[in-house]
């Protein structure tokens, strides 16, 4: 008897989560933390006019979006081999944006040890996008 597990649903509920807690914790307050305004204030950011309030707007956003679209992704079955992956793609598409935007934002507040995590999510995001459309899922 074996045992096999479908990775790509792991994949998927792994960025929901992580995507979905991230932006209900950024949506709930119905504020801008006091940490974010802190951290960007003294930095390209937080001199252009609004640049704190757009950026964090934009984070949650793409956050709010990609757990939108790995639920969709997963109500649609894309974790079958047979399935159309597009909203896989979509949403980790989005997530190297966001991985790019936060690597910019961390480097750009001299916080280079968040930066390399940043870095390392991205190239981890990128992987798994490299791999799950080397597959045979249609496209």
């Amino acid at each position: 008897m074996s045992f096999k597990i479908n990775k790509t649903i792991l994949i998927q509920l792994l960025y929901l989560s992580l995507s979905g807690i991230t932006a209900l914790q950024k949506i709930i307050p119905l504020q801008i933390p006091e940490w974010f305004l802190k951290k960007f204030q003294d930095t390209l950011i937080g001199k252009i006019p609004y640049g704190l309030s757009f950026s964090f707007f934009l984070i949650t956003f793409l956050e709010s979006a990609i757990a939108l679209l790995f639920l969709i992704s997963i109500l649609r079955k894309e974790f079958k081999t047979d399935k159309n992956i597009n909203y896989i793609n979509m949403a980790l598409d989005l997530c190297l944006i966001l991985f790019l935007i936060l690597f910019f934002g961390s480097f750009l507040a001299n916080d280079y040890e968040n930066g390399a995590l940043d870095f390392i999510y991205f190239i981890g995001t990128y992987f798994i996008y490299q791999n799950l459309n080397s597959k045979k899922y249609k496209h």
